[in-house]
């Protein structure tokens, strides 16, 4: 690829995407103007990226949870599998359990079984129950493109449609290839407009298939695939070391490639891939021995070997070996050039993050390297770039991380991938195969069993108060019960079943003979109470009291008796003045129905008669008795 395909491609990656006319987009995502969006329909997507339009809107409590007790980084780099451990130790704050580096150098292919069999034995060894650890490892960072938006503040709903189509539009997306992820890592105000910034990245779809296959061939499933920008990154976001500067750049010096990672407030902003690299360095030595000597062409490997004799924590190149004479100046000589394209890239990538960034300074550079590391190589960028520049070392503030206080900085910085990994998390890594759809579904379900756990805690609750209400209130009727008992004991002679039925026939017996008397006497209590309630004026014929008829019930098939009950029969006159009959009569019958032995009072006949040459007002009445 040439200068000029590799800056464009640059400038394409990295640009800081201001999306001010959006209206457009937000009438496409609100459905007031689908035709804007007609030729960006979206694909039916398969199960790690599909993307509805709409999300149901609904997190299991701590103990439901299937996170495992530890966390397991693997980092497969050319010659090594890097492997780190890591748990939660007190304060909720990660604690590095174990660490390993396997070499298995260029004779092994990773995609040999051979390959296949040594990761399977090693991850079997290192984390001795693969059940209790998620493990992450990581997809090559050339593979992955990242990209940076600002999107209009919008409400949640519409927010992942909005980031979705933002990135479409702007060609970052292939549904049939790609992955696609992404991140709101601020807010921020441009021009009084609140804006979310974004962070979207895809992964080859084929690239992550072929990383699921290799574990899953050999039994183990993986619980995330990030890159190892966002693996460092977590170191920063886990406070495993402390973010303190505001904005600072991880400087990767690959074998083939050199990665520039720019992080503001441990989110990463920034990155860009350069071809210059250990093996430029090796070529320069190669080339500048065949220039001095004229014949002798070194191997990769012998030119390796020279470059690392750099490092104090390298073997020292023995006087067998091409270059044992060579001096420490000689070899920064042929490399210096290298070195210088190195600094120019980097220092273009920082001048233009800075342009673009409201000119934000960067502060420190952490380096990062695939071979043993050594400090002319700081030392030269950090008078280059005037940056301060250190070496990455994530265990220099661990004091209490005793497996790695043997190793040296090499070490160290190779196992920053591996433990960036074992850091991770679904909360704060991106996770290829975890995306912000299965985040959603998890939400969602963790959701709904909330709810019913919610639901269920609720009704055990109301069911215990429902017991709690019963045993005291069987308490109470065991108290009374004991209470009537020893009231029942003071009796004597003790009362028995026997005795109560005894006493109940003799209880029977006489109300039996009441009412007999009461029937008896029955005649006799109705002619006084009439004599009582009849006025002088009123003269009574005759009183008869007649026993009730039996008559069968009209809607029964057979005739059943029922007593109508006793019936009054009364006939007198009423004596007075003849406009004053009828009111004395009506008075009478009042009276009569107030009587408490009398109902049903009614005037059979009444009618004007002469006796002994006066008017008097003949009547008969009617009533019954009860």
């Amino acid at each position: 690829m040439d200068k000029k395909h590799d800056d464009r491609r640059f400038l394409l990656l990295e640009i800081n995407k201001d999306i001010n006319s959006t209206e457009k987009l937000l009438n496409a995502i609100r459905r007031k103007d689908e035709e804007s969006f007609n030729s960006l329909q979206r694909p039916e997507l398969s199960s790690s990226e599909k993307k509805p339009a709409k999300k149901i809107k609904i997190t299991l409590p701590k103990s439901f949870s299937n996170k495992k007790n530890y966390t397991v980084g693997v980092d497969i780099s050319e010659d090594f599998i890097h492997l780190a451990k890591t748990t939660r130790g007190s304060g909720d704050k990660s604690v590095l359990v174990d660490h390993k580096i396997i070499e298995y150098g260029h004779q092994i292919s990773k995609d040999s079984q051979e390959f296949s069999t040594l990761l399977k034995s090693s991850l079997v060894a290192f984390c001795g129950s693969i059940a209790d650890c998620d493990i992450w490892t990581n997809v090559p960072t050339s593979e992955v493109n990242v990209y940076h938006l600002k999107v209009p503040r919008v409400p949640k709903k519409q927010l992942e449609n909005v980031v979705y189509w933002t990135a479409k539009k702007e060609g970052f997306i292939d549904d049939e290839k790609s992955i696609f992820d992404f991140e709101i890592q601020n807010e921020i105000v441009e021009q009084v407009n609140p804006k979310y910034s974004v962070m979207v990245y895809t992964v080859p779809k084929a690239e992550i298939e072929k990383i699921k296959t290799l574990f899953s061939d050999i039994g183990i499933t993986l619980a995330g695939i990030t890159i190892v920008s966002f693996a460092i990154q977590n170191i920063f976001r886990s406070k495993w070391v402390p973010a303190t500067k505001e904005v600072f750049v991880s400087l990767f010096i690959g074998n083939d490639f050199s990665r520039i990672d720019v992080y503001n407030k441990e989110n990463l902003v920034m990155t860009r891939s350069i071809k210059t690299g250990n093996s430029s360095m090796m070529e320069a030595i190669v080339e500048s021995v065949l220039e001095k000597t004229g014949n002798v062409r070194l191997k990769n490997d012998e030119a390796k070997k020279i470059l690392c004799s750099l490092s104090p924590d390298s073997d020292k190149l023995k006087d067998t070996d091409i270059g044992y004479d060579f001096k420490k100046e000689e070899i920064l000589d042929m490399i210096f050039p290298v070195w210088e394209r190195l600094a120019r890239q980097v220092d273009m990538t920082l001048k233009h993050y800075t342009s673009t960034s409201e000119n934000k300074k960067i502060e420190k550079i952490y380096i990062l390297s695939s071979i043993n590391i050594y400090d002319s190589i700081r030392d030269y960028l950090s008078d280059q770039l005037e940056i301060k520049t250190e070496f990455f070392d994530p265990f220099k503030q661990q004091g209490g991380a005793s497996t790695v206080g043997s190793l040296n900085i090499s070490r160290r910085m190779f196992l920053a991938p591996a433990l960036g990994l074992s850091l991770s998390d679904n909360k704060h890594t991106p996770n290829a195969i975890f995306t912000y759809y299965e985040k959603d579904k998890e939400i969602n379900t963790k959701r709904i069993h909330r709810l019913t756990f919610l639901s269920f805690l609720t009704a055990l609750i109301i069911c215990l108060v429902l017991l709690i209400y019963q045993v005291s209130k069987i308490n109470i009727i065991s108290k009374q019960r004991e209470t009537l008992k020893k009231e029942l004991a003071l009796y004597s002679p003790p009362l028995s079943i026997d005795k109560f039925s005894k006493i109940a026939d003799e209880v029977k017996m006489k109300r039996k003979i009441a009412r007999q008397y009461a029937q008896r006497y029955l005649g006799m209590a109705v002619i006084g109470e009439v004599s009582d309630i009849t006025p002088s004026n009123i003269h009574l014929i005759s009183l008869k009291i007649t026993e009730g008829k039996a008559l069968p019930k009209a809607d029964d098939k057979t005739p059943k008796e029922t007593k109508e009950g006793t019936e009054v029969i009364i006939q007198g006159v009423i004596s007075g003045t003849s406009n004053m009959l009828d009111s004395s009569l009506s008075q009478y019958v009042m009276k009569l129905e107030n009587s408490p032995m009398l109902k049903q009072v009614a005037i059979q006949k009444n009618s004007i008669v002469t006796f002994k040459k006066n008017e008097v007002l003949h009547f008969i009445l009617s009533a019954k008795i009860g």
